[in-house]
């Protein structure tokens, strides 16, 4: 294997981190009194999944390219590999629990069901603000998915020294589009923040981190420094206190608030791209209980929203389960939420992904 794309259990150990922030916002957040628990900003672990498969997916493209220029594989025999690997990752837990929710027509599943099936309920819900219910969650799979529908062609078919200000026009575009969508839709906070364009920074920052990692190793060793990570991060949770908290600015939750979060991201993801946390924070995102999690994260993504209506209307009624102690639900959200994530683990996504073997990278 590449040096480049060696495991870094660290980065497992972000997901962990992410996704349980996810289920705390979804789950918790709303439902307590507790003003830390309600007021954090839980659902930013999205913002940190972002920028992390930024860098994943973008260090595995910078690697094809290399290949590429070396003879050692083909331009389309690479496109090839990299979208039967990321089907094999992605899709089967995601399409077999939607058909199956159509199926046994599961609450609103049939009448979005064509926005599930082509990864663009992000849409949906920018276009009519609504929620969708227990799908609510899936528009940042739709925003990864879309986004990786032309990322690969730009990194493999540009020139090498026009990738940087690519990433860069992202980042601009990602901050205009925002700014239009925040004003055209005000009265529709999810035009702003569920298109893909809006979106488009976490994820060029987290690409930004490739390019400095395989192009500029100067500079990538000079930002793996701790202080960037706990500048930025007290520096965002300040600017989070007095401006979301305090003065509810509305310019700052629209725009800046999932931004400013994703510069936070950046540096921690950087410097976990290189299992550079040390000590207290070493052992914690290396920690093998914590480290599973990350590697069972997408299987606690995909679920978690319809754990509380299963819990409710079938593991309640059928064992009796009438518990009034809303601290003793969340535990039971979370055992049966983990609980259904290793089987999915186990039973599909694992035997799935040993498939990636038959479609190695050059």
């Amino acid at each position: 294997m590449n040096e480049k794309l060696k495991y870094y259990s660290q980065l497992d150990g972000i997901r962990c981190f992410a996704i349980i922030s996810v289920m705390i916002g979804h789950w918790i957040a709303w439902d307590t009194e507790n003003p830390i628990l309600k007021n954090a900003p839980w659902s930013h672990g999205v913002i940190l999944f972002f920028v992390l498969s930024g860098y994943l997916i973008s260090n595995i493209l910078f690697e094809q390219r290399e290949s590429i220029e070396l003879k050692k594989t083909g331009f389309k025999e690479a496109v090839k590999t990299f979208y039967i690997r990321r089907f094999l990752r992605i899709f089967p837990i995601y399409y077999l629990l939607i058909f199956y929710l159509f199926y046994i027509n599961h609450n609103n599943t049939r009448e979005i069901f064509p926005w599930l099936l082509t990864y663009s309920s992000n849409i949906l819900q920018g276009i009519t603000g609504e929620y969708v219910g227990d799908f609510n969650h899936f528009w940042s799979l739709a925003v990864e998915e879309q986004f990786y529908l032309f990322w690969p062609f730009l990194i493999l078919l540009v020139s090498k020294n026009k990738i940087f200000r690519i990433i860069i026009a992202l980042i601009i575009i990602s901050f205009t589009s925002r700014v239009a969508c925040v004003y055209i839709g005000k009265e529709n906070w999810m035009l702003g923040a569920y298109l893909t364009p809006n979106l488009f920074l976490p994820l060029a920052l987290g690409s930004l981190i490739a390019y400095y990692k395989r192009y500029k190793e100067t500079f990538f060793n000079a930002l793996n420094n701790s202080i960037f990570v706990y500048a930025s991060g007290i520096i965002y949770l300040l600017l989070y206190y007095f401006l979301h908290y305090k003065l509810h600015l509305h310019i700052f939750d629209a725009i800046f608030d999932e931004y400013l979060f994703a510069v936070v991201c950046f540096f921690i993801v950087l410097k976990a791209s290189n299992n550079g946390f040390t000590f207290i924070s070493k052992f914690i995102l290396e920690h093998d209980l914590v480290v599973f999690t990350g590697k069972i994260s997408y299987g606690l993504y995909v679920y978690h929203l319809f754990i509380i209506g299963f819990f409710w209307n079938y593991l309640s009624p059928k064992y009796g389960l009438g518990i009034a102690n809303k601290h003793l639900v969340w535990l039971c959200y979370f055992i049966v939420a983990y609980l259904a994530a290793i089987l999915s683990f186990y039973i599909i996504e694992r035997p799935v992904n040993n498939l990636k073997k038959l479609f190695n990278y050059a």
